[in-house]
């Protein structure tokens, strides 16, 4: 099998020939990467994930990926974030930013605050064709021998870009529901352009950013998820299935409250599995042959402060919970972001082509107790002076 066989052999939730890996890469780590392989820099890379997708950043990505022999590859489309001072930057879609050097821009200044701002704002007709230049070159330069992903800002995630923070969202569900209905048909209607065009490029799969869960429990109620977020969603897994190509939901955090909605809504498969809430074992057994499961290397701890041989043991762990029966791609329990170290990176893909070959792998997912009975987070009156207080 080749790369793209292997992860849409995966997807489909079939066995291939050995697991295939998949992964985010901060340019940080991947110029780290790169020095250690000794694939050598003539230029300065400068960063992709703030849309400045030099012909030098993407060559490097693409031979660190070939190095390193991952399956799939990660992709962003340009949103023209400018800089407008060192702190602080405006993308084309009016949306102000906090900048850093260290991971992703931090949304600080909405674009749309009131219905009156919305009837005129028009994300799709801010679109072109260059803003996948980076995208076409990574296709163009590694070809279809690898699967191709796009990472998309789900519903809820940009819509809360465009009002200014996650917080501004939240309370406009009770203040401003209108709103926030109009804020995700036109997120939701700009998604479906960009993944229209990112598939006439022959991208294989759509990987749906944003956040839903805590650690302990959902960022909202379940019946505000079910009433505000899901019916986007499922528009957004339609349209994906309508172009043939299939679509992943993320999250961090602990997510059996709205799992089953996720099931419902047709998406192919989960990522990360989170460890600090998540387990990878039982998460398999309760996903398998329903969706494909992504993960779970820890990035908080192991990969930032652990050694190459912890890394090794715990992709080998990964692979003998995940793995069983298909179904599962291999990569870190997030992202490889800038805190990790890159000699642990190559452990993790190491220890995925040392121990990942299915003749080695067992044929039905390791027996696990079910997942917890997560009731939605709901409030109850209290008797003392703190007046509301969540139930757990």
């Amino acid at each position: 099998m080749n790369s793209r066989e292997r992860i849409m052999t995966a997807l489909d939730l079939g066995v291939a020939d050995r697991v295939p890996t998949w992964e985010w890469f901060d340019e940080a780590v991947t110029i780290g990467v790169a020095d250690i392989l000794g694939l050598k820099r003539h230029h300065r890379v400068t960063s992709l994930r703030k849309g400045d997708e030099t012909d030098q950043a993407i060559d490097l990505y693409c031979r660190v990926v070939e190095a390193l022999d991952v399956d799939g590859t990660s992709n962003v489309y340009n949103t023209s974030l400018t800089a407008v001072n060192k702190d602080f930057g405006r993308d084309k879609y009016g949306r102000g930013y906090i900048l850093s050097e260290n991971g992703m821009p931090a949304i600080i200044e909405a674009a749309v605050s009131s219905l009156e701002e919305l009837e005129t704002y028009d994300m799709v007709s801010r679109l072109e064709k260059s803003d996948f230049d980076g995208l076409r070159k990574v296709i163009d330069r590694l070809g279809h021998e690898r699967a191709h992903c796009l990472n998309i800002n789900g519903p809820f995630q940009e819509a809360w870009n465009v009002m200014g923070g996650m917080q501004n969202t939240m309370l406009a569900f009770v203040e401003a529901p209108e709103l926030v209905h109009g804020v995700l048909e036109e997120v939701t209607r700009f998604n479906q352009v960009l993944m229209s065009e990112a598939a006439r490029l022959g991208v294989d799969f759509f990987m749906v950013d944003g956040d839903i869960c805590g650690n302990d429990f959902p960022l909202m109620s379940v019946e505000y998820f079910r009433s505000f977020i899901l019916p986007y969603k499922k528009r957004m897994v339609e349209h994906a299935h309508s172009l043939g190509k299939k679509i992943i939901k993320h999250s961090d955090g602990m997510v059996w409250s709205i799992m089953d909605d996720l099931i419902e809504a047709g998406f192919d498969g989960f990522h990360p599995v989170q460890p600090q809430c998540m387990d990878l074992k039982t998460t398999k057994a309760y996903l398998h042959g329903r969706l494909c499961v992504f993960g779970n290397v820890d990035c908080l701890d192991l990969l930032v402060l652990g050694e190459p041989e912890e890394v090794t043991a715990a992709t080998r762990q990964c692979i003998l919970e995940g793995s069983p029966g298909g179904g599962h791609i291999l990569c870190s329990s997030n992202s490889l972001h800038p805190g990790c170290k890159p000699e642990n990176v190559i452990a993790m893909f190491d220890a995925a082509k040392t121990f990942g070959r299915y003749t080695d792998i067992a044929s039905e997912p390791l027996a696990a107790p079910p997942p917890p009975d997560c009731k939605p987070v709901r409030k109850r009156r209290a008797t003392g002076r703190r007046g509301r207080q969540q139930a757990g």
